[in-house]
């Protein structure tokens, strides 16, 4: 459980690194694409501008033109390299998820094993709470015989005269409601671990299965 809980979380943080190294390459590209609209801008400002019109500014305005140029070329490989960058982490990116996923639905498969292990230990506890209950409500009904038959050693039958076997009925209805099924009992007689269907009894001689 603890190395799949293990794997899960660094899934988690390889998805989250990857997605902020695709968001920073797609804020670079972004960048890029603006810093070319603006250089195309100056440029098509600078084929209009004073410098066309003057003598001797076409050689000047050939060496702006030029510089705008280069700077054109990087930012079009900086665009380039930052695009394909942020495709490629993209695709990282929805890889890692599916692998998160599958590692979550592993995690969750292990957990409620576990649970059903757990179920099955309570379920033993509620045999023998019902296993001390049976036993008191036994001796409850040997201490009613006794106390019929002291009463009517007492000349006085009618101090007992009144079965409890009702109010004990009525008081498990009522405490156990929430539990208490509808028809037929009989099927109800196996240990409770064996009637949940959803407690598994732990196999002392299973292998661990792999974390992984």
């Amino acid at each position: 459980m603890k190395a799949a809980t293990e794997a899960v979380e660094k899934l988690a943080a390889e998805v989250a690194r990857l997605e902020e190294e695709r968001d920073t390459a797609e804020a670079e590209a972004k960048r890029a694409a603006e810093g070319l609209e603006e250089l195309t801008a100056r440029k098509a400002a600078l084929a209009s501008g004073p410098l066309s019109d003057e003598r001797g500014g076409a050689e000047e305005l050939a060496s702006l033109v030029k510089a705008i140029d280069e700077e054109v070329a990087a930012l079009s490989r900086t665009r380039t390299v930052a695009e394909d960058a942020a495709q490629q982490l993209d695709r990282l990116v929805l890889e890692a998820k599916v692998r998160h996923r599958e590692a979550q639905k592993r995690l969750a498969k292990r957990r409620y094993e576990a649970l059903r292990e757990e179920r099955y230990y309570l379920d033993g506890e509620a045999e023998e709470a019902m296993a001390r209950l049976v036993e008191t409500l036994e001796r409850l009904e040997s201490l009613y015989a006794e106390q019929v038959n002291a009463a009517g050693a007492a000349d006085n039958p009618y101090i007992a005269y009144q079965d409890p076997s009702e109010t004990t009925e009525n008081w498990l209805a009522r405490r156990l409601r929430r539990w208490l099924p509808n028809g037929s009992l009989e099927s109800y007689d196996a240990p409770l671990a064996e009637l949940d269907h959803l407690a598994r009894q732990p196999d002392p001689e299973e292998e661990p299965k792999p974390e992984g």
